[in-house]
């Protein structure tokens, strides 16, 4: 597909989905159609100039993706807010300790459990995977940074936002779950398909702590855990 006709693909789909929107702020609506179709498509083509490169400055790539989650978090928030959705409507709601810990360790295993289950399937991770692998101390401490906030800004973007929107747009949260756990899928493009559809399933496990409780906060600790387990202490098996 040539450069113009993906444009004009993009342009479709985005109208497409400012119509589907009309009974969403108008905030919400505009940063939800981003969230929905230009973004996705830019991080296919992230993923695939990530796998062009011959060496990844793994350390500068941390940096990036930590910079950027926390401005589109922000963005994000700032819409909520502006469009009338306060902290309890994105999710963001204290348990009690105890719920919070239960749910944060079924959740992380479960996640875990998802990983092995792909591994166990014959999925192999791509040559980018094992770039994107920490090595020095320096490198570890950054991808705790990137882990920790993957787990929050992630969580309320696709989770508490997108979720809320288009629940209240389609007044069917299956649905709601169902879509925002595909962008979350395509926001993994670099780890391939097999890598978008296990990240496509852990979104719809992260939801379920607020089909329950309301609450994303144990999604934004397991999420965490799930990504510091993953990288520091399962990828040299995962990687095999």
């Amino acid at each position: 597909m040539t450069t113009r006709s993906l444009l004009v693909v993009i342009a479709a789909a985005a109208a497409i989905t400012w119509l589907l929107l009309d009974t969403v702020h108008w905030a919400a609506r505009t940063w939800t159609v981003i969230l929905l179709v230009p973004l996705p498509a830019l991080f296919i083509v992230q993923g695939r100039k990530l796998g062009e490169l011959d060496v990844l400055p793994r350390s500068e790539a941390y940096i990036s993706s930590i910079a950027s989650l926390w401005i589109l978090a922000a963005l994000t928030a700032g819409v909520g807010w502006v469009s009338g959705y306060r902290l309890p409507d994105l999710g963001l709601i204290a348990l009690s300790p105890e719920r919070t810990l239960i749910t944060s360790v079924a959740l992380t295993a479960a996640g875990i459990a998802v990983l092995f289950a792909f591994r166990l399937a014959g999925v192999r991770e791509p040559p980018l995977m094992r770039e994107l692998l920490p090595v020095s101390r320096d490198e570890r401490i950054l991808f705790l940074g990137v882990a920790v906030t993957a787990g929050i800004c992630e969580e309320i973007i696709f989770r508490g936002f997108l979720i809320a929107v288009l629940h209240a747009a389609t007044a069917s949260l299956p649905i709601a779950v169902l879509v925002s756990s595909a962008v979350f899928g395509v926001a993994h493009a670099y780890q391939q398909p097999a890598g978008a559809v296990r990240a496509t399933i852990l979104g719809a496990i992260l939801a379920l702590p607020l089909l329950s409780d309301g609450s994303i906060v144990p999604a934004i600790i397991a999420h965490a855990a799930i990504d510091i387990i993953s990288g520091l202490w399962l990828a040299r098996y995962l990687l095999r």
